[in-house]
C-alpha cells in the first residue's frame, strides 16, 4: 500500500503532512515563492511513490444552493455543468454535491454547487505536482469533509452552525437537516485565544443575520451553535460566547472529536487542521474538485494497485492450493507406505500358509486347468431329483415290481419316437437335441410270473406307459424273456434251467427331455 500524505493549503502557504496508522505527522511547509515552489518539488520527488492529498482551507470559497429537475445520464451532467460554468466561471475546480430530493411537488433535486474560487492561487503547486510527475488523488477543502461529519459533530437534525478553528482562521459552516448549505472562512490577526472568542461571538451574529436575511431560517429561530475547541481553552471561549436570543451556544471537547474519528494525536490546543488531515486520509470523500487530466496518474497508479492486488491474491490462492496439494500428496504417500506394508505382511502369511500345506505334484499351472474342469463338471451336474421322484412314483402304484439297479448319466442326444421293443430301443436314435439326464433302471418282477410271459409282458409294458410322459421317454433295453429273432428257440424248461429259476429281470432308460 502507498504511503499519504496530505499537503495542506492556506493563507500561509503549503503544509506537507504524513499520514500513518492514526497518526500525523508535518513533513516541511513551502511558501508561494519560487523557492518555496522549488523545494516542494523536491520534496515530491523524494517521495515520488506516495498518494498526494492536497487540501484547502482557503476564504475564497463558493457555495450556491439550487432546486433543478430531476434528470439522469447525461443530460443531468450536462446541467450540472452548464450551472458550474454560470456560477463559476473561469475556474476548473468546482463540483456538485446533491442534497437529496424534494418530498412534494415537482420532486425537484436540491443541489450544492461548490468552488474554489481563485484557481490561480493553486496553479503553481498544481503545476509543480504535475512537473514531479506526483500522484494526485485529488483537490480537497474542509467544507467538502464536513459534508460527511459536520452534521454528526453538530449533533442537529435542524438549522444549526458549527464553528472550528484552523490556522487560517476561524471556519463556520451552516447545516440545515443535516446538509451543509454554506462555510465561510474569517482570517484572524493575532490567532489568540481572545480574538478567537471574539471572532467566533461576532461571525456567529453575522450569520444568523445573513440567514434571515436569506430566509433559510425565520425570524425568532434561536440559531444552535456548537465550538469545537480544546477543553483548557472552553472557559475563555465561554467568557466571549454567551448566550442571546438568537444564538445559543454549545462546546465540543476536541480531544473526545478526535479520539470518536480514530486520531491518536493528541491535540494541545484547538486547532483542526490535524484533525482534518486525518479525516481526509482515513476516509476519503468520494467527491473532489480536480479534473481528471490532474489525476491521470492517479488512476494509472489505481489500475496498478489493482493488478498487484489480484496478482497476490493469485499467488496466496496458489500458494494455498500446492500447500492443500502437498498434504493430500503427503497423505497418500503415508497410505501406500501403509499399504505396502500390509500386503508384505499378506504375502508372508500367504507363504507360510502355503508352506504348511501338504506338498502335491501338481504346478499351479496344472492345478488351474484341474478346478476349471471341475468348475465345468459342477456346472454340468445334473439335477435328478424330478427323475427319481417320477421312478418312486410308479413303483409305488405298482408295488409287483421290484428295483434291482440304477444307473445315471448326462450328456447324448434324446430319442424320440422309439419303439418299446429292445431292438428298437437299442438302434434307433433320433437326434433331438442333448438331454439333462437318464436313468437305466433294472427291475425284477415277481418270481409267480416265471411261467407266465404274456403276464409278464404285459406288466412290463404297463410300467413302461405309466413311467412315459410329456416329458419323460422311456426305452425298454431288456425284457424279462429272450424274444429277438437272431437268438435260438428253447424249450421253457431250458430257460428255467439257465436262469436257476430267478425272478424274470427286466431293464430300461428313463430320459428326461429338454
Amino acid at each position: 500500500m502507498a504511503a499519504k500524505r496530505i499537503l495542506l493549503l492556506d493563507s500561509a502557504g503549503l503544509t506537507a503532512y504524513y499520514w500513518h496508522g492514526g497518526h500525523v505527522r508535518p513533513e516541511g511547509e513551502f511558501h508561494t515563492e519560487s523557492s518555496g515552489q522549488e523545494a516542494l518539488g523536491e520534496y515530491l520527488r523524494k517521495h515520488r511513490s506516495s498518494v498526494f492529498y492536497l487540501l484547502a482551507d482557503v476564504a475564497e470559497e463558493g457555495f450556491q444552493l439550487e432546486d433543478i429537475p430531476y434528470v439522469q445520464g447525461g443530460d443531468r451532467n450536462a446541467l450540472l455543468q452548464r450551472r458550474l460554468s454560470q456560477y463559476y466561471y473561469g475556474t476548473t475546480l468546482s463540483l456538485a454535491l446533491s442534497l437529496g430530493r424534494a418530498q412534494e411537488g415537482r420532486r425537484d433535486e436540491k443541489i450544492l454547487f461548490a468552488a474554489l474560487t481563485r484557481a490561480e492561487a493553486f496553479a503553481p503547486w498544481l503545476e509543480t505536482l504535475r512537473s514531479a510527475d506526483a500522484i494526485l488523488a485529488g483537490v480537497y477543502s474542509i467544507p467538502l469533509l464536513l459534508t460527511d461529519c459536520g452534521a454528526q459533530w453538530s449533533g442537529s437534525s435542524g438549522p444549526s452552525l458549527l464553528i472550528n478553528i484552523t490556522r487560517g482562521g476561524v471556519r463556520q459552516s451552516f447545516f440545515n437537516q443535516g446538509k451543509l448549505q454554506f462555510s465561510r472562512l474569517s482570517q484572524l490577526a493575532t490567532r489568540g485565544i481572545d480574538e478567537i472568542g471574539i471572532a467566533c461571538a461576532a461571525e456567529s451574529a453575522k450569520i444568523h443575520q445573513y440567514l434571515i436575511g436569506q430566509r433559510q431560517i425565520p425570524r425568532g429561530t434561536v440559531l444552535p451553535t456548537r465550538i469545537l475547541a480544546h477543553r483548557d481553552q472552553l472557559s475563555s471561549l465561554r467568557g466571549h460566547c454567551l448566550n442571546t436570543n438568537d444564538i445559543e451556544f454549545d462546546f465540543i471537547d476536541l480531544a473526545d472529536t478526535a479520539r470518536t474519528e480514530g486520531f491518536k494525536d493528541k491535540p494541545t490546543d484547538s486547532r483542526t487542521e490535524t484533525l482534518f488531515v486525518h479525516r481526509l486520509a482515513a476516509k476519503t470523500p468520494r467527491r473532489q474538485f480536480a479534473a481528471a487530466a490532474e489525476r491521470k496518474l492517479y488512476h494509472l497508479w489505481q489500475a496498478r494497485f489493482a493488478l498487484s492486488s489480484f496478482a497476490w491474491i493469485v499467488l496466496a490462492s496458489c500458494l494455498i492450493f500446492s500447500g492443500k496439494t502437498a498434504l493430500h500428496v503427503y497423505e497418500l504417500q503415508q497410505n501406500i507406505e501403509k499399504l505396502t506394508a500390509q500386503t508384505a505382511a499378506d504375502n508372508h502369511r500367504y507363504k507360510a500358509i502355503l508352506d504348511g500345506l501338504p506338498k502335491v505334484a501338481l504346478t499351479p499351472d496344472n492345478l488351474r486347468g484341474l478346478i476349471a474342469r471341475y468348475d465345468e463338471l459342477q456346472k454340468r451336474n445334473p439335477n435328478m431329483a424330478p427323475t427319481l421322484l417320477h421312478l418312486s412314483h410308479a413303483l409305488t402304484e405298482m408295488p409287483k415290481i421290484d428295483l434291482v439297479r440304477i444307473d445315471w448319466k448326462t450328456g447324448g442326444e434324446s430319442t424320440v419316437g422309439a419303439a418299446n421293443t429292445p431292438q428298437t430301443a437299442a438302434t434307433t436314435v433320433v437326434s433331438g437335441g442333448p438331454v439333462l439326464d437318464s436313468l437305466d433302471v433294472t427291475a425284477q418282477l415277481p418270481l409267480g410270473l416265471t411261467n407266465d410271459l404274456r403276464a409278464q409282458l404285459a406288466l412290463v409294458e404297463a410300467f413302461t406307459a405309466r413311467l412315459r410322459s410329456a416329458q419323460f421317454d422311456v426305452r425298454i433295453t431288456s425284457m424279462p424273456f429272450e424274444i429277438e429273432s437272431a437268438k435260438p428257440l428253447r424249450s421253457r424248461v431250458e430257460q428255467l434251467a439257465a436262469q436257476n429259476i430267478q425272478a424274470p429281470k427286466f431293464s430300461l432308460r428313463i430320459i428326461r427331455k429338454p
